[in-house]
């Protein structure tokens, strides 16, 4: 025990293991070995680290069937940390073990937060068992219990006091080599937080450096060149693909106007100001100002609050850190800036405030280091930024006409309370002046308040959904209810949960993911089907599921479909066939240019996508002369495989046939042996020209710009391994 004491930073992993458990261990144990909670978290994180897993195992791991209408398995998922070392663990266990290990993950997530944030703070304070209070600080904050809902954020969260630390390392001890290696690690974790991240420590050098906290010298300026680049670089495997395919996402896009640019609305300066001074509300269930935000707008330390961050600041405000939160501040309240670490994206994130929460968190610990003794004086404006709250709520209230801004009475009394009990509490524990208690005391208060606030989050979450594991078990082993052709593409009812796919392994057009092939949001813009994060195409619209080739229906309830024929029924799931679906691989015997077909309204477009095809002019010209009523197309034999598809098609003459699978460059098709050009047609779809006769066909894909980026990676890893022997060969001699 006492080896542990000594060793501060094993120390900080034990207790962030510890709290991490109490707060995610009796939700395990009610779930019956499960760790789940509601939305995001049960039909994305969960289904798509199974289907990941199997993927991987089966070998499809170029192109997915299981999401959407099928999809480039690694820009799709690379988001979601297909290659973060905590989901590497997962990869270990058989997929359907997943479930029950995501809760041992997260509790192994906060440990990891909490060693790295150790490493980090622990170079500004003398008394290195601060260091061990600002590590829980870090790992139990707002962002991190509201987060809760998104399993993938908190690798990030783990992983990021790495940069800074290896960055100091690089700096203040000439200690060269670790910097690249992070931001190799950060890269591979998750490239969109990545983004962000490399934004932030942009800033935190020019900061330290403009603040004379770091010495500039140029050689280690190039040496921070040279492994910032290998280290981006020896990613470039992930990296290149995911860009490529991230280009076609219209999430990406949208323009700013001036105001857009300046000003926020003004729920979100509220929004900005309560995360800081009060406990976190979740994410899709709220106490105060909206029923429901994503945006992961919460900065608030466990038990201080920004009290001590705030005594910190008036008498150090010229210090580089506080520097850096004043910098921070500014960029939160102006929306460009923010979008910064969003590649400036239109739509308003706060998921880059885990960044200068480590900072906070290190403010906070420099103030009971330096025994600044001026608590009255943080409290004071605290209390003036309360009342700033207080008027911007008022002031939010008029402007929305509306006065109901208090969603959940009983979870706002709660916050209050709480938020108002660690005001009381770390003021008393803060004027003693022996500061073991002191440190005792607000480590016990952080787990206190982790393990009452924390726990109930994680309730608030699964308010609605406590009691029901045993349906979300019928969720995840859907393929002990459901016997569907492998073969055949499916669409479910607005009573089914999204992503069935995922967990059942078989094609379902009802997804609930950001990342799909942009050639799918292209088509659905031409018909005019706004589509954001979820594709939900009602059964009621039969023309466009039969255009797509919607085989069977799966019903999630007693709900009887009058139009579809019932195959079976084992509950809670019913299954029904559509005859009038068109196979994935159909001919037809007329065409529209695309010009002219943006010009019908929906149900007239509708109508002829069943029966023709949308061609540019340059397609008319090659191919117009194909389409007759006399040509005959049938579709022998269609069949999924890994990385693509194989069809084969029966025609009386040479003929156009369409697939209704996403538009990609990086599939190739053969008919017969001979390769064939794939021309996108229908606004996001492929097709190929068929001979008369019989006609295999094969698709195969390949990722875009992975060849390339698996090449530049090795490179790459060789000149970091070459530059790391040839420093450590230089030492040697130099000896």
């Amino acid at each position: 025990m006492k080896k542990i004491i000594k060793n501060k930073a094993l120390l900080s992993f034990l207790l962030s293991f510890l709290l991490g458990t109490i707060i995610t261990l009796p939700w395990i144990i009610t779930g019956k070995g499960m760790f789940s909670l509601v939305a995001d978290y049960n039909f994305q994180q969960i289904p798509f680290n199974i289907n990941i897993n199997n993927s991987i195992k089966e070998g499809s791991i170029f192109w997915t069937w299981y999401n959407e209408l099928g999809s480039n398995f690694i820009g799709t998922y690379s988001f979601y940390n297909l290659f973060s070392p905590f989901n590497m663990i997962g990869y270990l266990f058989p997929a359907k073990f997943f479930p029950y290990l995501a809760g041992i993950l997260l509790i192994l997530k906060y440990a990891v937060s909490g060693f790295t944030a150790y490493l980090f703070l622990q170079r500004y304070v003398k008394n290195k068992n601060y260091a061990v209070l600002g590590s829980l600080l870090y790992s139990f904050s707002g962002f991190q219990l509201t987060n809760v809902l998104f399993f993938h954020f908190h690798d990030v969260v783990a992983f990021f006091p790495l940069l800074l630390y290896s960055l100091d390392n690089l700096m203040y001890d000439d200690k060269k080599h670790l910097f690249g290696v992070v931001v190799f690690l950060l890269a591979l974790t998750n490239w969109f937080f990545f983004i962000g991240e490399v934004v932030f420590v942009i800033i935190y050098f020019f900061v330290k450096v403009f603040t004379k906290e770091y010495h500039f010298e140029i050689t280690k300026f190039k040496t921070i060149l040279l492994e910032s680049i290998l280290g981006t670089l020896m990613a470039a495997f992930v990296l290149i693909p995911t860009f490529l395919f991230t280009l076609s996402n219209p999430r990406l896009g949208g323009g700013w106007t001036l105001i857009e640019a300046i000003k926020h609305p003004i729920k979100n300066y509220v929004e900005i100001l309560r995360g800081f001074l009060f406990a976190p509300q979740t994410m899709s269930y709220r106490a105060l100002l909206t029923e429901a935000d994503y945006s992961s707008i919460e900065a608030y330390l466990p038990v201080v609050g920004c009290v001590l961050a705030l005594s910190y600041f008036i008498k150090n405000y010229k210090k580089w850190d506080s520097i850096l939160l004043m910098i921070c501040v500014l960029m939160m309240n102006i929306p460009i800036l923010n979008s910064a670490f969003f590649l400036f994206n239109t739509t308003y994130y706060a998921r880059w405030f885990y960044m200068p929460i480590l900072i906070l968190s290190l403010v906070s610990i420099k103030y009971l280091d330096l025994e600044l003794n001026n608590i009255k004086d943080g409290l004071k404006i605290y209390g003036v930024l309360c009342l700033v709250f207080l008027l911007g709520t008022f002031v939010y209230a008029l402007r929305i006409n509306d006065f109901n801004i208090i969603f959940d009475k009983e979870y706002f009394i709660l916050m209050i309370i709480i938020s108002l009990i660690n005001l009381i509490y770390t003021y008393f524990v803060c004027r003693n002046k022996d500061y073991k208690k002191k440190l005792i005391l607000l480590i016990l208060g952080v787990f206190i308040y982790g393990s009452v606030w924390g726990n109930y989050v994680v309730y608030v979450y699964k308010q609605k959904n406590i009691g029901v594991e045993d349906w979300y078990i019928k969720y995840l082993n859907v393929n002990d209810y459901l016997e569907i052709d492998s073969n055949s593409r499916t669409n479910s009812l607005k009573s089914c949960a999204f992503n069935l796919g995922e967990v059942g392994r078989f094609n379902n057009i009802k997804s609930f993911n950001s990342n799909i092939n942009g050639s799918n949001f292209e088509f659905y813009n031409s018909i005019n089907y706004y589509r954001m994060v979820s594709t939900e195409i009602d059964i009621s619209n039969q023309l466009l599921n039969n255009f797509l080739g919607v085989k069977y229906i799966i019903g999630c309830s007693y709900d009887d479909l009058e139009d579809y024929s019932l195959v079976y029924e084992k509950y809670p799931y019913k299954v029904y066939y559509n005859d009038a679906a068109k196979d994935i691989g159909f001919g037809v015997n007329s065409y529209i240019s695309v010009d002219d077909f943006s010009l019908l309204d929906y149900d007239r477009k509708i109508e002829f996508l069943n029966n023709g095809v949308v061609l540019n002019e340059e397609q008319i010209k090659k191919y117009g002369d194909l389409f007759n009523d006399d040509t005959i197309v049938k579709s022998e034999d269609f069949r999924f495989e890994r990385n693509g598809f194989y069809s084969k098609i029966n025609s009386n003459s040479a003929a156009l046939v369409i697939y209704t699978v996403p538009y990609d460059s990086g599939f190739g098709a053969t008919i017969n042996g001979e390769k064939a050009k794939i021309e996108k047609v229908d606004n996001g779809f492929m097709a190929i020209k068929v001979n008369s006769g019989d006609n295999e066909i094969y698709f195969s894909y390949e990722v875009p710009g992975l060849k390339i980026g698996v090449l530049i990676s090795i490179g790459a890893m060789i000149g970091y391994l070459g530059y790391f022997v040839y420093d450590i060969k230089k030492k040697k001699f130099t000896v």
